[in-house]
C-alpha cells in the first residue's frame, strides 16, 4: 500500500464547512479513482492544530496515476480556500 498526507492549517471557523466539502464534493472524486482504497481527515483531539488528508492507495503507481490525471489538483482546488497556509505533503510506503 501507499499513503498520501495532506497537512494543513484551516482558517479559523471553516474547519465544519471544509468537512462537510471534503466528504460530499471531494472523498467521491478520490474514492472513484483507480488504486484508491480509503481517504479521510484526521483531526485534533485537543485545540488546534493541523487537518491531515489521507489517501490511501494499493501501489505508489495508483497514486501517482491520480497525481498526473490533474485529479488531485481539481480536488483540492474545492477546499483550498479554506486553507489558512500552504499544505505540507508527505508520501508512505506501507511495508509488511
Amino acid at each position: 500500500m501507499f499513503v498520501r498526507q495532506g497537512s494543513f492549517e484551516v482558517i479559523p471557523g471553516k474547519l465544519d464547512e471544509l468537512r462537510q466539502i471534503y466528504y460530499r464534493e471531494c472523498a467521491p472524486i478520490v474514492r472513484a479513482s483507480p488504486g484508491n482504497i480509503d481517504v479521510y481527515l484526521l483531526e485534533p483531539t485537543e485545540g488546534d492544530g493541523p487537518i491531515v488528508a489521507c489517501t490511501i492507495w494499493e501501489t505508489e503507481q495508483d497514486a501517482v496515476a491520480y497525481e498526473a490525471s490533474g485529479t488531485a489538483k481539481e480536488v483540492v482546488a474545492k477546499v483550498k480556500g479554506l486553507f489558512a497556509g500552504p499544505p505540507t505533503l508527505r508520501s508512505y510506503r506501507v511495508r509488511r
